[in-house]
């Protein structure tokens, strides 16, 4: 037959069992409040790191397109003035449009914007300007050219 425990017998052994489920359910939310931790100070470090690396990318990203417009505004201005020479060589504004594939007001709007700029430094002369074959061509006067009637024909060579 089987022992009868006695009333105080099953206090301490009920109150032991208590204390252990105690225990682990202490131990369970230790380990769930540290991972709580974690998990946000997780969250704080690395949402700040990705800010931060977004704004260095930002810098980086700023930096690379000022150098870049620097440099388009270099070639442009150089384009504008190839504009400009072949207007200076003569060409009509229509024939200068199509040889640049580009609309007669923009053409107009370069030209007018460079002589301004030009007028403004003083004109480079040096024969590295000036392409060797604009030698052959006469250039026409301002009459001809306001007349419309702005042919460049070449010169016979002699």
């Amino acid at each position: 037959m089987a022992k009868r425990v006695t009333g105080a017998k099953v206090n301490r052994s009920a109150a032991r069992k208590a204390a252990e489920v105690a225990a682990l359910r202490r131990a369970r939310l230790a380990e769930h409040e540290a991972a709580v931790t974690e998990a946000v100070a997780l969250y704080f470090d690395r949402s700040s790191r990705a800010e931060q690396t977004r704004v260095e990318a930002q810098v980086r990203a700023d930096k690379i397109l000022a150098d870049a417009d620097r440099g388009a505004r270099i070639l442009q201005g150089q384009a504008d003035e190839a504009v400009l020479r072949l207007r200076r060589l003569g060409e009509p504004v229509a024939e200068i449009a199509a040889m640049v594939a580009q609309p007669v007001a923009m053409v107009r709007s370069v030209l007018t914007a460079a002589e301004r700029r030009s007028s403004a430094a003083t004109p480079v002369t040096s024969a590295e300007t000036v392409p060797e074959t604009a030698d052959r061509y006469q250039v026409p006067d301002a009459a001809e050219q306001t007349a419309g009637a702005a042919v460049v024909e070449p010169q016979q060579a002699g």
